[in-house]
């Protein structure tokens, strides 16, 4: 099939691969520093945010488009209309309510899906009346993404920098209001095949940063979660989709486990960042990127083989204080548990600088991915974390 990425994202090397390793012709349109040139078929330059670049764009191609995707969450709902502008098969899901918190929220309150969200507010007086004797609070971007904007405000009298700082990057201008839920944090992967069609793919475990930005700095594939709770976030994840109206493509949705069972805090139409794709394949043999092909075009996939036991990813963060140091030596990656286990590693701040306290992905310098045994790659991550506290949400 001739499969269009109209909106690619970064680092999605792995997803290209995946649809050209499967005997796709894959095109991207995107930025040009996006594109990965020598690991696509066709691509044109694209203004993502603009659903006129981007038919103009995908339309300069001398063949028809089998399939328009997009892996860049601020751009999922161009690329679908560009995509039925043209004619083409695309995730099928309502617009607005995959990218917009507000909506997502509301419509998941009207269906009586439990919801963190207080409300939604233009001005930090409306969203002071929002958080009023609810402290601990949650500000973030209603149509943003990642974690950029997001904060947990312990004091009063922060509320309003936090509220102002969300509201910047929020191209309405509206900022979402959400209790602190305290809660081991999941991720959950899944596709939906067609409409009341979800299939569970995987679970996996979240690894923060502390509060106030709590940014992921790693995730572990599978998650070690008790049979119980496993369930509880399946139920959770198909009900909160049904919900939202999905119908056709690959959903990565974010909860805590409180004391009261799963609370959704977002979900994303789209396959996971942060290399989850590449950390589930390895870990239980599904390709996320094929598996959200099919489902666009009306066929489903099978897992392959998995290549190990469990997968993991640490990213390296810095305190703002302390210069950064490379966490993987020529000594330790010579020798168990770094050797056999370490499948790639990557800096991008030379060792003595000083990173800030992390807000975002963006303030990530670097990152090690293992794959084997359970007991090997949680020892390399020990190895790596240096005895320093991993925090889950908890």
């Amino acid at each position: 099939m001739r499969v269009l990425i109209a909106g690619l994202g970064e680092n999605k090397e792995f997803g290209l691969k995946s649809l050209r390793d499967a005997g796709h012709f894959v095109g991207v349109i995107d930025l040009p520093h996006r594109v990965p040139i020598n690991q696509c078929d066709w691509w044109r330059a694209g203004d993502r945010f603009s659903v006129d670049s981007m038919l103009e764009a995908a339309s300069s191609a001398d063949f028809e488009w089998d399939a328009i995707l997009c892996w860049e969450e601020l751009s999922t709902d161009v690329a679908r209309e560009v995509a039925r502008k043209l004619g083409v098969a695309a995730t099928r899901m309502p617009a607005g309510v995959f990218r917009d918190k507000g909506l997502m929220h509301g419509r998941l309150r009207e269906q009586g899906v439990p919801s963190p969200q207080l409300g939604v507010a233009r001005a930090v007086e409306e969203g002071e009346r929002l958080a009023e004797g609810r402290f601990p609070v949650v500000v973030k971007p209603t149509d943003y993404g990642g974690s950029g904007g997001v904060k947990v405000v312990d004091d009063p009298q922060d509320f309003a920098d936090a509220f102002r700082a969300a509201a910047a990057l929020s191209a309405s201008g509206r900022v979402a209001v959400d209790r602190y839920v305290v809660g081991t944090e999941y991720s959950v992967e899944a596709v939906s095949w067609a409409p009341g069609d979800t299939q569970i793919i995987a679970i996996t475990e979240k690894h923060l940063t502390r509060p106030p930005y709590c940014v992921e700095v790693g995730h572990v594939s599978p998650a070690t979660v008790p049979d119980a709770d496993r369930e509880l976030l399946s139920a959770a994840t198909v009900r909160a989709l049904e919900a939202l109206g999905m119908e056709a493509g690959v959903c990565h949705a974010e909860f805590r486990m409180s004391d009261t069972g799963p609370i959704l805090m977002e979900v994303a139409g789209r396959p996971a960042g942060d290399q989850i794709p590449r950390l589930v394949e390895l870990a239980t043999g599904w390709n996320l990127n094929t598996a959200e092909l099919a489902a666009v075009v009306g066929e489903r996939t099978a897992p392959g083989t998995p290549a190990a036991e469990c997968s993991a990813i640490r990213f390296f963060v810095g305190n703002g204080e302390t210069p950064f140091r490379h966490r993987v030596t020529l000594d330790g990656a010579s020798r168990p548990p770094l050797l056999g286990t370490l499948r790639e590693l990557r800096y991008f701040a030379a060792e003595g600088t000083v990173p800030r306290v992390p807000r975002g992905p963006e303030d990530r310098v670097g990152y090690a991915l293992f794959a084997g045994t359970r007991a090997e790659v949680l020892a390399a991550l020990a190895e790596l974390d240096q005895g320093a506290e991993v925090y889950r949400g908890d």
